[in-house]
């Protein structure tokens, strides 16, 4: 296969509900004269891998929003009252670049918040930093314009997370949180498939979804029903692997780095069909090599 300058540009899909819901949350946190209680809290849950936070980041900048990312992995930590204060912090940063003017939007995003304030164990409970950070996100819910002290523009929320049952309940009460469930029809599943297979049509996708679903019922543990967007994420980099590798083989190791550091890249695309892509797929769901990839917990059916 000869080298040729070659780059797939990629349009990225936004599920039009996902992004009704993460708009809808802005404008309505930017409305001053309304009667209705508007939550400063969207919480966005559903399966792992299906990319509730990817999405959400995309809208966001398409919206001109400016995005303080908070991890999960942030909201614990071996000083008492770090994490609480950190959250407080970074509502008042994000309330104070609008009040400076050095954004005109702006949302505190969470990501993944069940990893770092849920509790997983029948007999685990939750710690003393957890307890602070449900008390910190309620009071910066129930009073948004004043914090620490101080004044501060509303700034809205978003948390993303696979299970809110493992979260305090008075955090995630309506009023305080409006909630949207993210699991993805076939239709959605498929449109975002064909972004990560451009090669493919949307016909084929949606085949594809179908087919490795139907297929491979049976031969995956009970409790695995679909497969997430992230495992076609792989399949995609496992194609990737086997068709770089055979230009290696075929022009040598030198000879291929030297024409990827001069800007010309195998054209690999020619390799992506759908018979091909298929059979991969299923080799790649049986291989035992996704055991992490297709936890129990995270697996629910899909709406058809």
């Amino acid at each position: 296969m000869a080298l040729v300058m070659n780059r797939i540009d990629t349009d990225i899909f936004i599920s039009p509900r996902f992004h009704q819901a993460v708009s809808l949350h802005v404008l309505k946190n930017l409305l001053k004269r309304v009667e209705a209680q508007v939550p400063l809290l969207l919480g966005v849950h559903g399966p792992s891998g299906e990319g509730k936070t990817f999405q959400c980041e995309h809208i966001l900048k398409d919206m001109g929003v400016k995005r303080f990312l908070v991890s999960g992995g942030q909201l614990d930590n071996p000083v008492a009252g770090h994490p609480s204060a950190f959250i407080r912090q970074t509502y008042i940063r994000a309330s104070e670049s609008i009040r400076s003017g050095e954004a005109s939007l702006a949302v505190v995003l969470v990501n993944d918040v069940d990893t770092g304030l849920g509790t997983w164990g029948k007999s685990e409970k939750h710690t003393i930093n957890q307890i602070n950070v449900f008390g910190e996100l309620m009071h910066l819910v129930d009073y948004p314009s004043l914090v620490d002290g101080k004044e501060t523009t509303r700034v809205p929320i978003i948390i993303t997370g696979n299970d809110f049952t493992k979260l305090y309940n008075p955090l995630v009460r309506a009023g305080r949180m409006s909630a949207f469930e993210w699991i993805p029809t076939t239709e959605e599943k498929a449109e975002i498939i064909q972004a990560i297979f451009p090669e493919l049509n949307n016909e084929e996708c949606y085949k594809l979804v179908v087919e490795l679903n139907e297929q491979l019922m049976g031969e995956l543990p009970e409790q695995i029903k679909f497969l997430p967007v992230a495992f076609f994420s792989h399949l995609r980099s496992n194609l990737l692997d086997e068709d770089l590798w055979a230009e290696v083989e075929d022009g040598g190791l030198d000879k291929t780095v030297d024409s990827i550091l001069r800007g010309y890249e195998p054209d690999l695309s020619q390799k992506i069909y759908y018979d091909r892509v298929l059979e991969k797929g299923k080799e790649l769901a049986r291989s035992g090599k996704l055991i992490n990839h297709l936890q129990a917990s995270d697996i629910v059916n899909w709406r058809q």
